[in-house]
This record gives structure tokens, sequence and C-alpha cells, in this order.
């Protein structure tokens, strides 16, 4: 199989949320937040990678969005390049991608990767801030996670070939049937445009946050793909998910009419 960035970027998204057995691998999504990016990237992916049909459909009884596909072949070149049935704690990059020592190829596997493990949120500021960045959601973090210790660190290390500056650490578990976490940090304005040019999201769940933050300088929390959509279109004010949205001057909005606001409370 050859190394292209399509090909870099489905290992990516396997090593985050794919599952491999013996007559098959699939992958799985969140049914509500994932179907754009299933429909729209994921499949077509796979299916011309692996010039195989592959669709997508829903299994409600988990609220996932997902697939199988059956193909021993497929299953065994994902055997050779080093997944296993149980690759939750320790799964690797597969060292094909470490050797190939091309950017565009590091950048893909860490953009599926991301798009499946990890997010993108923003923070209110604290302290001697103008009152917009202590009122709104502004300052934006990437998020990305996993149990398996070993491919943060890996991924740490394709971040920082990429010149992309981030913090990691370890997160202690909530829960006690949880595992300790590791999770890498990339914050602020500078080395969050960094990222979004050297390697981006591809999942629209991710993606919508990031372009209400450019647009409007802030992003509101806790809201659903839809909202987002329709906030990118000007038919729902960002502002609207805060009490004073009344109070935002010069912002080109109404407040939220009746039939937004049911979608909001829907969420």
């Amino acid at each position: 199989m050859k190394l292209t960035e399509e090909f870099s970027e489905i290992l990516g998204m396997f090593a985050a949320d794919g599952c491999l057995q013996n007559e098959y691998i699939c992958m799985w999504g969140n049914i509500y937040q994932d179907k754009d990016y299933y429909d729209k990237i994921v499949c077509p992916f796979f299916s011309k990678v692996f010039d195989k049909k592959v669709m997508a459909h829903e299994k409600k009884s988990n609220s996932v969005y997902g697939f199988y596909l059956c193909s021993k072949k497929v299953v065994k070149l994902f055997r050779e390049l080093g997944f296993s049935n149980n690759k939750a704690y320790n799964v690797k990059i597969p060292q094909i991608i470490l050797n190939s020592k091309d950017k565009k190829i590091y950048a893909a596997f860490i953009r599926g990767y991301a798009d499946c493990d990890g997010c993108i949120d923003f923070l209110k500021r604290k302290g001697k801030y103008k009152s917009f960045k202590l009122k709104y959601n502004t300052y934006p973090r990437i998020h990305i996670s996993s149990v398996s210790d070993k491919i943060m660190k890996q991924i740490s290390y394709l971040l920082n070939k990429l010149n992309i500056e981030h913090t990691y650490y370890y997160r202690k578990p909530r829960e006690m049937n949880e595992k300790m976490a590791t999770v890498i940090v990339i914050r602020g304005q500078k080395r969050i445009e960094i990222f979004m040019k050297k390697i981006g999201f591809n999942n629209p769940g991710h993606y919508t946050k990031y372009l209400i933050w450019k647009k409007f300088g802030m992003c509101p929390p806790k809201t659903i793909l839809e909202q987002r959509k329709l906030i990118l279109k000007n038919q729902i004010s960002p502002f609207s998910f805060y009490n004073d949205c009344k109070k935002v001057p010069g912002t080109g909005f109404e407040p939220a009419t009746s039939s937004s606001l049911r979608l909001l409370h829907k969420a």
C-alpha cells in the first residue's frame, strides 16, 4: 500500500477511533456530531484508498455512526502496520509514518487523529482583560488525548518536527474505572493559527467552531453542529447563547427568534 496523505490520515483516524477484529475493521463516531464528517471525509477516504464502497450507518442503541469494512486483506494490512485487537492502551503510530520524514504525512496523521480524538474549545479570560474577553469565550485551545502514553509521545514528536508549540501533561482519572490519560494542549491564537495552517481539521464538528471564532472573535460553548451551521449562516447570533445578548452593540443580529430558541433549548 502506497503511503499517501489520505492513507496517513486514515491511519490517524483508525488509531483514534478504529477497531480491529479477525474478519473486519470498523470505525464509529458520535451519532449527533460526526455524521457530516463520516459521510464527507471518512467514508470517501476509505472507499478510495481500499477500492471498496464504504457507507456509514447509525447504531442508535449505542448513539454511534460508522461502518464495518469486511476484508481479510485489510485486516492483515492493519495488523502488519502494528494495530491489534486491544489497541486502546498500546496503540502507537505506525513505523511507516515515522520513517517517512515527510511533514505532509506527519500532518495528515495528526489531522486524522485530532479529528477523531481531539477537540477545540474557547475560554473566558480572567483578570485585567477587556470586557468582551471577560464575558465571552475567546481564548482558543486544542486538546488531543489518549490513554496510550506511547502515541501521545509520538504525536508530540511529530508536532515538534512541524514546529508547533504545545504542552504535554497527565490527567488523573476522574472515575474509579478510568485510566490515566495523556493530554497534548495547543493554546493561544498564534499557536492555533500555526496548527490550522500546517494541519487543520477535516471534521466539521471542530472546524465550525474555529470558523465562528474567526468570524466573531468568540465561540459559545455547548453548541451542537447544526446550531453552529446556523450561526455561520447568520441565522442565529452566537451572542444569543449568553444572557446579555441584547447588550452587545453592533453585532448585526436581532435577539434570537422563538424558533431558534427552541433549537437552543433542544440541545
